[in-house]
Parts: structure tokens; sequence; C-alpha cells
């Protein structure tokens, strides 16, 4: 399986589609989007029954980590690093007021990317300022308890145990088998009001296709209306009401995990803070435009965007494969804030002997702003190829579609990419 694709967003503005093609036109293989390839698995259904209206506990956690610890240029010292780092946490009812923080690897930016070798054992904790309290839970792990709104501050030192050549490459300290270190800390406690949001791109409002997750996040914001991210609350107690419109969650998601179906509104609304948050939820024959992206995957700068009508030469970092990537649907010009569903299109390809679809093609890398179809054409020949896309409910049942019709040459130093 190629390892990576490189694609770039072009758009081709879509019409409803023509009629539909001539008997030469070749049709989806039986096994098309059926291949069970695990990089693209089907969807999986919730396990609960459609409800009108749903309620949400906050979620929190106990434990803190705080990934790499950045080494301070300016206070460690050849014989001492020092490490900066801290943690935010949220106060109130149901916010645990003691966490678990995990004291990880420390990187010195002077000693390239890697972090200093060796394991850390905490011995000491000094320095306390504010109301915080803290005790060692562990060689790297501290208890924190926060009782009130403020920032504290603290200092765990111990040492790391670099093992031989721990530190070869790295000029910034003197060699030796037990660095001191210590760990500056701050930790910041707030009491949140909270607020759902939408990505920016949702635009003015939020609409989505029927049958796809609530694209939302709960925010807190601290008493001046600032956002803040505690570490102790994974998101906060909402409930979610639809008017229209079946509301489905597998058993412990989040909100964003909520699937709404049928046609009409939800309202979200945060338990804490009060702040609401409406989403519109639209069928799919009410989606009335689209774009649509051709390309070929690649890795290396192999990838290429395809235009209509150009003659394009295969070299050793293109793959052997056209897809199609949605890159705007839109709703009487709102743009749908909802991946596209690859079960709604319909790939097929009028040249067979050039490029024929096949089964599912999935990968798990970066891609342009848009959504893989999982439906592609391989390549097998020199020629022209031309695939088309249609999404028949669309535009009220009318249907749209695109279509892309271009020479590939030297297909056969092309890398197999096959589903």
């Amino acid at each position: 399986m190629l390892r990576s694709i490189v694609l770039v967003s072009a758009g081709l503005s879509c019409r409803p589609a023509p009629p539909a093609p001539d008997a030469d036109v070749e049709e989806p293989r039986a096994d098309a989007g059926s291949n069970p390839n695990p990089l693209c698995p089907g969807p999986v259904e919730p396990d609960t029954s459609e409800v009108a209206r749903l309620s949400l506990p906050a979620r929190t956690r106990s434990t803190v980590t705080g990934g790499y610890h950045i080494a301070s240029v300016d206070r460690s010292t050849r014989t001492r690093v020092v490490a900066e780092g801290g943690a935010t946490l949220a106060l109130g009812p149901g916010y645990p007021s003691t966490v678990t923080v995990t004291l990880d690897a420390v990187v010195d930016p002077r000693c390239c990317c890697d972090p200093i070798a060796g394991a850390i054992t905490i011995d000491e904790i000094s320095a306390i300022e504010g109301a915080a309290t803290v005790t060692q839970a562990g060689p790297t792990a501290l208890s924190v308890t926060v009782s009130e709104e403020g920032t504290s501050t603290f200092e765990a030192s111990g040492v790391i145990a670099v093992p031989v050549g721990g530190l070869d490459g790295c000029d910034a300290y003197d060699d030796t088998r037990e660095l001191p270190v210590t760990f500056s800390m701050s930790v910041r406690a707030a009491r949140p009001h909270w607020r759902i949001e939408a990505p920016p791109e949702c635009g003015a409002r939020t609409v989505i296709q029927s049958s796809r997750p609530l694209p939302i996040t709960t925010v807190a914001l601290d008493a001046m209306g600032e956002p803040f991210y505690p570490q102790n609350v994974e998101h906060a107690e909402v409930t979610v009401v639809g008017d229209g419109v079946g509301l489905r969650m597998p058993e412990g998601g989040a909100p964003s995990d909520i699937v709404a179906t049928g046609e009409g509104g939800v309202v979200i609304t945060a338990t804490d803070g009060g702040g609401s948050h409406e989403v519109s939820v639209i069928p799919a024959a009410r989606i009335d435009a689209m774009d649509v992206v051709f390309a070929i995957p690649g890795f290396g700068g192999g990838g290429m965007t395809l235009m209509e009508g150009q003659t394009q030469d295969g070299f050793g970092r293109t793959g052997n494969r056209v897809v199609a990537v949605i890159s705007r649907l839109e709703s009487a010009g709102d743009p749908l804030c909802s991946e596209a569903r690859t079960e709604d299109f319909a790939v097929t390809s009028s040249t067979p002997e050039t490029c024929a679809v096949d089964g599912r093609f999935c990968e798990s890398v970066e891609l342009p702003s848009g959504d893989l179809l999982t439906r592609s054409a391989e390549v097998v020949a020199d020629g022209t190829c031309a695939v088309r896309v249609d999404a028949p409910a669309f535009a009220g049942g009318a249907g749209l579609g695109a279509e892309i019709s271009v020479t590939l040459l030297s297909t056969g130093s092309m890398i197999d990419v096959t589903p």
C-alpha cells in the first residue's frame, strides 16, 4: 500500500447531472465499495436507538500528562537542566480537584530533537506559591490539589539517570550519568462557563447532512470570557434536543459522536454556563452544489491534481490510480459542515481499457481540504482515461455530477496502489 498521498486542492464546479451515460460506460464492478479494506471500514451503527433528547454528563480525567517538557535555555546550566511545564484545571462541582501530573521526558532545543535519554526520579518538591497542594505520588508523578481560582507555582527536583552516550552530540551539559533536573511548574485553576462551538469553516450557519455526527465542541470560558483549556475535563455536561431529527450515540460517546438523522434542527446547550448552538440537518436531496477534485496519488511530490484535457506522464512517485475528492458541498449557499457520505456517490469510467473502477481505496494520511471517495479507477494502460462522479440523490433527485478526461502516458512506471 502506498504510504502517503499528496494532493493539491482544486475544484470543478458541478452542474445537474446530464442524462445517464450510454451502454459503453463501465458500470462499477460487483465488489466496488464492498471490498473489506481495513483502511476504510464501513460505518459502525450506534449501540442505542434514536431518541429526541439526550443528556450527556461531563467527561473528566484525573491524570494529566503534558508530553515532553522543554528545557529553558536561559535557566539551565551545564550541570542542571531546568524544564518548564504546567497544567490548567477547571474548578466546580463534578470536576476533579485533585489530579495526578506526570512529568515526562525533557527536550532541550540545543540537543536537536530527541529527549534527553534516561529515567527520571523526583526526590524534592519545593518553592510552592499559591493555593495548590503538591505531594509526590511516584518517581515522576505528582498529586496536585486546587481549591480556589488562581495560578500556583512550584518546583520538582531530581535526577535523570543518563545512559552511556546519552549526551553524545549535546554540548549543553557536562557528560555525566546523573544529570540534576528541576521542573518549574505552574498550575492554573479557573471556574469555567461553557460555550458550544462549531468549526469556523462551517460559516454563519451550521448545516450538516442527515446521518452525520454533530460537528461541535464544548469550549471553557474564564471570568473574563476568554477561552481556556482545562486538562481535567474532556467535555462539559450538555443537553441535546432534536426537532424533527432523531439522535443516536454510541455508549460512552462525546457530543461530537452524536449522529443526527432526518430533517430539522438540533439545539445543543451547555448545562454550566447556558451557551447554546443550533445545527440544521438536511437530507441529500437539499444538497444543490458540489466541487470535485480529480487527482493521482503519489509520494515525495509525486501526487498531482488532474485538469480536464491534460496529458500526464507517469513516473516513479505517482500511483496507478485516479481518485476523486469532494472539496465542497452546499445547500442554498450554506457550506455543509459534515463529511461527504461516500455511499451517496457513484464513480464510473467510460474507458475501462485505460482506467477501470474497482474496489475501495483509502489512505490514513493527510489529504487536501475535502473527502476522499473510496471508489477509484485503477490505471491499467496508456491512453485516454475518462472518469465520472455522480450523486444521483442530490438537487432534489435531479442529481449532480462531474467528470474528467485526461491522457495518461508511461503508465507502466506508476506505482501499484491496489486497494
